[in-house]
């Protein structure tokens, strides 16, 4: 059987490791048609900058844009659709990528968010509730779909690379659907409709720690490509030290004849694995399990506040008041009911999916809250919304606080 081939670049100079990345693989204009429509897909989900490593770095995107440019197509678009409650534009903005997107030369940048021009696409053999999703025609039409994800911790899903970062092709309320049924088949699912050309990877500064929001940026001088996503995403776990038999998705992936896992299937050119190794903390193998102490209600719930989630019950360790408060029940994703028989004290509601349970709990607003809303709700035993109590100077300090911790606790 022929193998997937996976390109390892290390380097210092992101539009270099692009080009060598390419070539390894067998180089832009083999890829990419003359005159053709290309759409590229970056991360851009949260509003953070380029700092981060939330988001696709601005190098990488720029990078990207000069590489697909020498093999002369007729147009580049540039798309994205921000996580729920997210502004794709302020998030482009913030992130540095528009920037680097149009002195880059991109013909144009759009938010998928606002495009009105859909297509009603029938999923066959769907293994999720997600049975038709719309997808902009711009993106059905184009010639080529080129991934550029950056690699980071991920809540929901362990971490997000290739195959996680295709989510940002829908709008909101196809996203929340994701979330609500079984999120690993609803994204296989999808890519059974819409499927990227090629995949390149940002693993220049990928983030550790508990991403996707409060991440630790880390120095790892990489680019990874390749056309298979799940060969893709396989060998960045083993880059970073992560036992591919912990990530069930692969099974999955594979089960949709997405692409192969298994190193033996897999062609690494350039680089070797050994080479570039470097393990990084990932926190989530242990899903919700980790805080037993706690009683945590998070189905049905997206990323943003699962996310949200582990953070808070980190920072409550971070600022010492984790113990005292346990036995806390803590609701996350819009529910038809609340737990029975709890105490509303020891309650915490989160997220405006649940505001019409207002007064039945402590509230911790917005979609999503702010990063400290549901820590200080448990710690002051009030509701915390957008226009809460909340200095800068506090949410500051708790911040910092926080970021020491995880130094702290950070694996050697």
């Amino acid at each position: 059987m022929e193998k997937s081939v996976v390109s390892i670049v290390k380097g210092e100079q992101a539009t270099l490791m692009v080009d060598e990345a390419l070539s390894l693989i067998g180089g832009v204009e083999s890829l990419i048609k003359p005159n053709s429509t290309v759409v590229i897909k970056p991360n851009a989900g949260h509003f953070y900058g380029p700092e981060t490593s939330v988001n696709t770095s601005p190098a990488m995107v720029s990078a990207v844009i000069n590489a697909i440019k020498k093999a002369r197509p007729g147009q580049i678009i540039l798309a994205e659709s921000s996580a729920v409650g997210a502004d794709t534009l302020q998030c482009l903005d913030v992130s540095g990528i528009r920037k680097a997107a149009e002195e880059a030369g991109v013909t144009r940048i759009v938010d998928i968010k606002r495009e009105k021009d859909l297509l009603s696409i029938p999923i066959r053999d769907s293994r999720s509730e997600l049975t038709r999703v719309a997808l902009p025609r711009f993106i059905l039409e184009a010639d080529h779909i080129i991934n550029i994800p950056i690699f980071k911790s991920h809540v929901s899903m362990v971490f997000t690379c290739a195959l996680k970062n295709l989510k940002g092709v829908v709008q909101d309320r196809v996203h929340t659907q994701m979330h609500r049924t079984n999120l690993t088949e609803a994204i296989m699912d999808l890519w059974s409709v819409v499927k990227p050309d090629l995949n390149i990877v940002d693993m220049i500064r990928p983030a550790e720690g508990f991403g996707p929001h409060s991440t630790t940026p880390v120095n790892f001088g990489c680019v990874v490509a390749g056309q298979d996503p799940v060969a893709v995403d396989a060998t960045i776990c083993r880059m970073v030290g992560i036992d591919t038999l912990n990530v069930p998705y692969f099974i999955s992936a594979f089960a949709r004849h997405l692409g192969v896992y298994k190193e033996e299937e897999i062609e690494i050119r350039g680089k070797s694995i050994q080479e570039v190794h470097k393990k990084l903390w990932i926190p989530y193998l242990g899903d919700f399990d980790q805080w037993p102490e706690y009683h945590i209600h998070a189905e049905n719930a997206c990323s943003s506040c699962q996310g949200l989630l582990a953070y808070s019950m980190e920072c409550m360790k971070a600022i010492g008041i984790y113990e005292k408060n346990a036995g806390m029940h803590i609701v996350v994703g819009a529910k038809k009911a609340l737990p029975e028989g709890v105490d509303p004290e020891k309650l915490v509601i989160v997220g405006d999916c649940n505001k019409r349970f207002k007064g039945k709990g402590l509230m911790a607003g917005g979609c999503p809250p702010a990063e400290p809303y549901i820590t200080y709700a448990i710690r002051d035993r009030r509701d915390y919304f957008e226009d809460g109590p909340t200095t800068r100077r506090e949410y500051d300090e708790t911040v910092a606080r926080f970021q020491e911790y995880v130094q702290k606790k950070r694996p050697e």
